[in-house]
């Protein structure tokens, strides 16, 4: 049942629930973006030992970077965390891939 003198109290646990799924929520996709994030580690590790770019696209790779400038911008401009941790992350590493192409060509 409504009431009125309540209300306030009601809205105020209402937002507290709200903030605590979040902060779990984030933690899980800081998680999960990372993971995704540093799942091209073992290309840039393997371009590093064996100096062959033999089937890198290069195009592929600055379109993906296009898009994670994108997405990494798009955090910052809504202030989320995990989304700019994680799109940093993927960032260097597509980068440090392209680098590799033109330094191995």
């Amino acid at each position: 049942m409504f009431n009125p003198s309540n209300l306030y109290e009601c809205e105020k646990e209402k937002k507290k629930k709200i903030v605590d799924h979040r902060v779990w929520d984030d933690r899980i996709m800081l998680l999960v973006g990372s993971i995704a994030s540093f799942s091209s580690l073992p290309q840039v590790i393997k371009i590093f030992h064996t100096k062959e770019i033999a089937g890198l696209s290069l195009l592929t790779h600055i379109i993906a970077l296009a898009s994670v400038v994108a997405w990494f911008i798009y955090g910052v401009h809504i202030k989320n965390r995990p989304l700019t941790i994680t799109t940093f992350i993927s960032l260097i590493i597509l980068l440090i891939v392209i680098i590799q192409i033109f330094v191995y060509k």
